[in-house]
């Protein structure tokens, strides 16, 4: 069973990457980037000349994944190398430039919301395929499924279905994965989950402390490895805490 769910849900990723690359494709490769003084505008675009698109490795495009919108280049800009942005964000999702939540700023910061809905569409079904599959990969190998369940959160996607769909479909590393949440930096607003609205953190935090989360920790305890087991101990202790704290959240800080 679990492999299967694996096989799907690596299915889907992939055919989420290629639609990715269609539905920017009216976004051309910039002439020039308009950059602040600080940043080397033509090394960045010098180093984004050095492979096709689909190509491009997180070493050369890590420093404009980084800076984009920000201090260089524009919207247009941003949209041409978003999608191979995505696809380094699955594959090196802890390289520099290229962690969900920071891309999604840089969404935020495009008013990605007002784009054409097929752009829209491609973006937050990457960010689901994602998700689905990383849940499901051994955290020692990759990095948190958390990452994109703060993007999802940061720009208002369905997170509750994924966050639902996690003890719905429980395997035993997407069960290590969750035990891998931050609870006092969504309680306090602050890391990746600083830009968070209170509303969504607060949802996070009362599905984490109802009593489904703990029942299915406590119903595949027994799938899982030995020598992990102490990491749903600790996650069991700390939404014993959550339960103990004001549930009241207050601005990110």
């Amino acid at each position: 069973m679990f492999e299967a769910i694996t096989r799907t849900a690596k299915q889907d990723l992939e055919d989420s990457l290629r639609a990715l690359y269609p539905a920017f494709l009216e976004y051309p490769f910039p002439s020039s980037l308009d950059a602040s003084p600080l940043r080397d505008a033509e090394k960045i675009l010098a180093a984004l000349k050095s492979a096709p698109l689909r190509e491009i490795g997180t070493a050369e495009l890590g420093q404009y994944a980084a800076s984009a919108i920000t201090t260089v280049g524009s919207a247009d800009d941003f949209k041409h190398f978003l999608p191979r942005i995505l696809h380094c964000a699955v594959l090196s999702p802890s390289a520099y430039g290229f962690e969900p939540p920071i891309i999604a700023s840089k969404l935020l910061l495009c008013d990605w919301q007002q784009w054409p809905i097929a752009e829209q569409t491609a973006v937050a079904n990457l960010f689901y395929s994602a998700w689905a599959y990383k849940r499901l990969q051994d955290p020692d190998l990759d990095a948190s499924a958390w990452d994109w369940i703060v993007a999802m959160a940061k720009l208002d996607l369905q997170f509750q279905a994924c966050l639902s769909l996690w003890v719905k479909q429980p395997t035993p590393n997407a069960f290590i994965q969750l035990t891998g949440v931050d609870i006092k930096s969504i309680y306090r607003g602050s890391g990746f989950w600083q830009d968070v609205a209170p509303e969504r953190r607060h949802l996070v935090l009362e599905w984490l402390k109802g009593d489904l989360v703990e029942n299915a920790f406590v119903g595949l305890i027994d799938a899982i490895s030995p020598e992990r087991q102490w990491l749903v101990d600790r996650q069991l202790d700390e939404i014993a805490e959550l339960r103990r704290l004001p549930s009241r959240l207050g601005s990110p800080e």
